[in-house]
């Protein structure tokens, strides 16, 4: 395995005034936590990007909203991600004014199956877990 080093996310400068960086596992989570709470729209210059998934927080809870959802983030994160990661699911559970997405994919680099967990909050933003 190389030690390459991809643009930490959020951007942020080190105490050094460079830039600050991070490993291909983090700079994978970095991604997917752009897509998650980047709404369709929001970029100028990549307007199809995001899935919206914070504004979901003030959706019904209901089974068919989960799906949807799931199915939401999954398509998303193939087409902008799909060359790094490979999606084995998207789970999304809405609890309250509280909403949960875990996903979980294989790097394609390695072939390592990872996880990540986020909850999205109406007025704190995000929370991952």
């Amino acid at each position: 395995m190389t030690d390459e080093r991809y643009l930490a996310f959020p951007f942020r400068l080190t105490p050094a005034g460079g830039t600050a960086s991070t490993d291909l596992d983090g700079a994978i989570r970095g991604r997917i936590e752009q897509l998650l709470f980047t709404a369709p729209g929001e970029r100028v210059m990549l307007p199809a990007f995001g899935c919206g998934a914070r504004d979901l927080v003030f959706q019904g809870n209901n089974e068919v909203l989960a799906a949807a959802t799931e199915f939401t983030i999954a398509k998303a994160l193939q087409a902008f991600l799909g060359h790094l990661v490979m999606v084995h699911g998207v789970h999304v559970q809405h609890e309250e004014e509280t909403l949960r997405v875990e996903v979980v994919y294989t790097r394609s680099r390695d072939l390592e199956r990872e996880r990540v967990v986020y909850q999205l909050l109406p007025q704190e933003g995000a929370n991952r877990g």
